[in-house]
């Protein structure tokens, strides 16, 4: 018998593109590492939308050597004389390294792509 030449076709197939979402999340291997604290004056705490917007807020990472090998993201908010917010991440080499690999892909979200430290 002949050998059979037919095509259907289906290994020339492009694959069907996957709908990208720009707000891709990490998920923490430890989420007991994740801590916020709230403050609101000296001593209350509260829970809720905030009533001051933010002032300043800056994010700082640094190493983290007390419990192992650890990256620290830290995120810090002002507003006001006395309102304030705080997280702590700690995140693995790996989990900083997918970190870094999902920001870098967010930016291709921009109008400017290239990060223009003006905006």
């Amino acid at each position: 018998m002949g050998e059979d030449t037919t095509h259907d076709g289906a290994d020339e197939r492009e694959p069907e593109p996957i709908e990208e979402d720009p707000t891709d999340a990490i998920d923490l291997e430890l989420t007991e590492r994740v801590r916020v604290g709230v403050t609101r004056g000296e001593t209350d705490l509260e829970i809720g939308p905030p009533r001051d917007y933010p002032d300043r807020a800056d994010v700082s990472v640094r190493p983290e050597s007390e419990n192992g090998d650890r990256i620290v993201v830290s995120i810090d908010a002002m507003a006001g004389d006395h309102g304030t917010g705080h997280a702590d991440v700690e995140l693995t080499p790996a989990e900083a390294r997918r970190l870094r690999d999902r920001l870098d892909e967010t930016i291709r979200w921009m109008p400017d792509g290239n990060g223009d430290p003006e905006r």
